[in-house]
């Protein structure tokens, strides 16, 4: 059976150079494997992309990707030449999202959004600008089967009321503004306008970083909110309505747990965890946020932190690194209690063991129980017993010394077997070895584009270059590393690296006193009118303005700027 990958792109920026050229090594690699597999005659070894999901950047990156995958194979060819690298190298750029258009105000973002509404455009919707289409020539790690399932995150400013009844007859309103936008998409049926239109919408709203960018509303059916406890009266008994979202990273800024929710979607996913593999792609690494505890009222609160220093403005530093931190790693937190509850079912698997071991439970006991409640997981499968014994064996290799811990007595190691197999379905966790992540995270160090919040990169098309060719060589030495480990999905890749353009190491890090120092001042004066513009929303005079202005915020944004 071939090995399937789930891959997540994290936000970014304009770090999304760095996640592209990532990206086209991993496309470059499966291909060239694929097409060995295929002439060989050995389509068991091949490797198929199944699950894209990405939030902020890296949702317009998978949208592109997502089309390629179905419809443009050969657009991922050339490591130069390829949507990935002309929109996130040559195409963005500051000069172009300096320019606002005449129907742009200025109170609504500090940049122009009709860039990157341009650019979308070009690459997720030129395609059906005339008829006919051109003819579809999928990538080779699309699966056999021509289906796709992609996931953009997104965070709902207006928000999607739930309710929930109460013991006491009442009613539990909460408004979620975590949202996303999921689509299966097949090869036969998805070549079409409108479905691209949604998600090239989709992905300019996933990406539209606050403040920076312009916030966009999105219609959305009802139908896409599959819970039951959905209050539908806002909805005015309509099918569809707008809402207005922002950039999706917001509360998902690594959707891995996106992934594995669409993974579980697919038919017979728990019963081929062993040929799964997640895949992560993020130019920042997962370090450390926490800070020291301190009774020094004189201590820096960005160093440590403590009753004693906690200042107004220091409070307010700590809450919104709270906030956004617990917010970007979200994901990986939910995948942390999934763990748990797979050590729970150990623990639940031991004592059972020690039951039957000890004779307290036999076979006759529980075997005709448990035939009763196995079905119902696997109805509707056309080879009911071949599933269910594929999920036994699973299970027994999971638990092999346990199992063999009965020695002779089959017939109650299988009997603990079927009890285990109930207790993991039921509990949704017959998933243990599909959160297998190869992940490909840059060394910040060695990255062009840092500065001002992973904004550096548009001003210059050299550290999208650097960033371009430096996640080309991050994906080029992780593949070979998961190569070289016993029992990846990468193990028997077949694969030869294409040749990666020279790196200038005096790049790496750039110090944003060095980036064009025109630019630099341009992008102060419309961060500064747009803080203006905020000040003049909040009614505050205009000495009040001008002093706040002159004395903190034109400062604070001449420091960011190195000016």
């Amino acid at each position: 059976m071939a090995k399937k990958l789930a891959v997540t792109i994290a936000g970014a920026v304009s770090l999304g150079s760095y996640e592209s050229g990532v990206a086209f090594e991993i496309f470059d690699a499966i291909a060239q494997h694929n097409q060995w597999a295929e002439t060989n005659h050995l389509p068991d070894e091949r490797i198929e992309i199944d699950v894209l999901t990405g939030a902020s950047a890296g949702g317009m990156t998978v949208a592109m990707l997502a089309q390629r995958l179905l419809f443009d194979g050969p657009a991922m060819g050339q490591p130069y030449n390829n949507p990935l690298y002309n929109a996130w190298v040559q195409d963005v750029d500051i000069v172009g999202l300096l320019k606002r258009q005449s129907d742009e105000d200025m109170s609504h973002s500090v940049f122009s959004s009709d860039l990157v509404v341009t650019i979308s455009r070009r690459y997720l919707t030129a395609r059906y600008a005339s008829l006919p289409l051109p003819p579809a020539q999928p990538h080779p790690a699309l699966p056999v089967n021509g289906q796709l399932q992609l996931g953009l995150a997104l965070s709902n400013l207006n928000g999607v009321d739930y309710s929930r009844p109460t013991s006491s007859g009442g009613q539990f309103t909460y408004t979620a503004h975590e949202d996303h936008l999921l689509r299966a998409i097949d090869r036969q049926s998805g070549d079409r306008a409108e479905l691209w239109e949604t998600i090239r919408a989709a992905a300019v709203a996933c990406g539209a970083f606050p403040v920076a960018f312009r916030v966009q509303d999105l219609v959305r059916n009802i139908c896409e909110y599959s819970s039951p406890y959905l209050v539908r009266k806002l909805w005015d008994n309509s099918p569809s309505r707008y809402f207005t979202y922002t950039d999706g990273g917001l509360f998902q800024n690594q959707p891995i747990g996106m992934a594995k929710n669409l993974v579980e979607r697919l038919p017979g996913s728990r019963l081929d965890a062993e040929n799964r593999g997640y895949l992560f792609i993020a130019p920042q690494p997962k370090t450390s946020s926490a800070i020291a505890y301190t009774n020094d009222a004189a201590a820096d609160p960005a160093k440590a932190f403590g009753s004693a220093n906690a200042n107004y403005k220091a409070v307010a530093e700590r809450l919104a690194g709270a906030v956004l931190g617990q917010s970007e790693f979200q994901d990986w937190i939910e995948a942390e209690r999934i763990n748990e509850h797979l050590r729970l079912l150990d623990q639940r698997a031991g004592e059972l063991q020690a039951l039957f071991l000890g004779g307290a439970l036999t076979p006759a006991q529980t075997d005709s129980v448990a035939a009763v409640l196995l079905r119902p997981f696997f109805e509707g499968d056309d080879a009911l017993t071949q599933s269910l014994d594929r999920a036994r064996n699973q299970l027994r290799t999971q638990y092999q010394p346990k199992y063999d811990a009965f020695g002779d007595n089959r017939a109650a190691a299988d009997a603990w077997l079927d009890a285990v197999l109930v207790l993991e379905l039921a509990a949704n966790l017959h998933e243990k070895e599909e959160m297998l992540i190869y992940d490909f995270v840059a060394d910040t160090k060695h990255l062009a584009s840092n500065g001002l919040s992973a904004f550096e990169s548009f001003f210059d098309q050299r550290f999208r270059k650097h960033d371009y060719d430096y996640g080309r060589s991050v994906g080029q030495t992780r593949l070979a590393s998961y190569r070289a480990r016993p029992n990846s999905l990468f193990t028997n890749l077949h694969w030869t690296p294409k040749p990666i353009d020279p790196i200038d190491p005096n790049l790496d890090n750039f110090d944003m006193s060095k980036v064009d120092r025109a630019k630099r001042e341009q992008v102060c004066q419309q961060m500064s009118d747009a803080a203006n513009t905020l000040l003049q929303e909040l009614d505050l005079s205009w000495p009040v303005r001008k002093a706040v202005m002159y004395f903190f915020i034109d400062k604070q944004i001449e420091k960011m700027l190195a000016l």
